[in-house]
């Protein structure tokens, strides 16, 4: 399941970052494969999503959250 399918205020699991350039920007900002986040915001008409993890939150486009494989975590 990739990020932007996920609805918001989910907790998910970073499985794997597909696209290289974001997944080094994104090992960067401490955001690596393992790491749990909660979706906080997800725009309309596939706008930016943001997700938190920790005291960060991060902001990316729509088209860049399809490359984050993620699994849910239960509530």
């Amino acid at each position: 399941m990739n990020l932007s399918e996920i609805p918001k205020r989910t907790r998910v699991k970073i499985m794997e970052i597909t696209q290289p350039f974001l997944r080094t920007k994104l090992m960067e900002m401490g955001v690596v494969p393992g790491v749990e986040i909660t979706l906080t915001l997800k725009a309309p008409f596939r706008g930016p999503i943001a997700f938190a993890y920790g005291n960060t939150q991060i902001s990316i486009r729509f088209e860049d959250a399809a490359f984050i494989k993620v699994n849910p975590l239960a509530s």
